[in-house]
């Protein structure tokens, strides 16, 4: 099974959840961790250090992507000119492979200098994601970890899905994507992008919420995506009571529970 975090936003984290999550991760012993984006808060050399750190302390193989807080805000000059060279000290490339025993992950990096939220694919990308795509191992299931996601709840986030989307979806799907694992909204949920984006086969856009900051949003508490070898994906919020990450629902399959409509879908996920 995969751990799927987001939105951790070092330099915001919580000392509780951290070793909460330290727990969990030496108790279920994931095969890989995947972490779509926001690091840190605001993209400092402390913030990386620390994710890193925190990561190294999990001892697991991890993948990671950044997400817009992890390049410079008020540094313009850095900002223009070198906008991931601390995340490129501190994490490598930020567009990687993992392959883990049963799955091929793919990162790919959807954050542009020009836009502090909305991100950007370019037809390169997509191209490059591609051909990566038709390498993967039998038995293996493909899936790509990007920052901004790929259908939204409230019609006023549409902005900030990256450009080029639609036609990333429908290449990647074509080349046998399963899933995209992504943060930046905060909110824990799943959408098969199937209908909307009239595909053959079920794609999942599988969002992750809070994972160890204080930045909760929506009303939603920690928590991060388990992902099993049968496309599953289990919800853990941190309970304050408990200091410990417990399992709260199944956001995929829908176990029968009402399910939020993607922003343009034409029916329910």
């Amino acid at each position: 099974m995969l751990l799927h975090l987001s939105d951790l936003h070092f330099g915001t984290e919580q000392h509780t959840v951290c070793e909460a999550l330290k727990r969990w991760v030496s108790e279920h012993q994931p095969e890989a961790i995947v972490v779509s984006g926001d690091l840190t808060q605001r993209a400092r050399s402390q913030q990386f250090d620390t994710a890193r750190r925190f990561l190294d302390s999990l001892q697991k193989p991890f993948l990671v992507v950044p997400g817009n807080h992890d390049i410079p805000m008020f540094d313009l000059g850095k900002r223009w000119l070198s906008p991931f060279e601390s995340f490129v000290r501190y994490f490598g490339p930020v567009e990687t492979t993992l392959e883990t025993p049963h799955f091929y992950l793919i990162g790919v990096n959807s954050i542009t200098r020009l836009n502090h939220t909305q991100g950007s694919i370019s037809p390169l990308q997509i191209w490059q994601t591609g051909e990566r795509l038709k390498h993967v191992p039998a038995g293996k299931i493909p899936l790509i970890a990007v920052h901004q996601p790929f259908a939204v709840i409230d019609p006023e986030d549409a902005d900030d899905i990256a450009s080029l989307m639609p036609q990333a979806v429908k290449h990647w799907a074509s080349h046998g994507c399963r899933g995209f694992l992504h943060g930046h909204f905060h909110s824990p949920v799943v959408f098969d992008l199937s209908k909307k984006s009239h595909l053959s086969t079920s794609v999942l856009d599988i969002q992750a919420g809070t994972g160890v900051s204080r930045r909760l949003r929506r009303g939603y508490p920690n928590s991060f995506n388990v992902i099993t070898p049968d496309l599953s994906v289990i919800r853990w919020d941190f309970s304050v009571e408990k200091l410990a990450f417990e399992r709260v629902m199944q956001l995929w399959p829908l176990e029968g529970r009402f399910h939020e409509q993607p922003m343009g879908s034409p029916s329910a996920a």
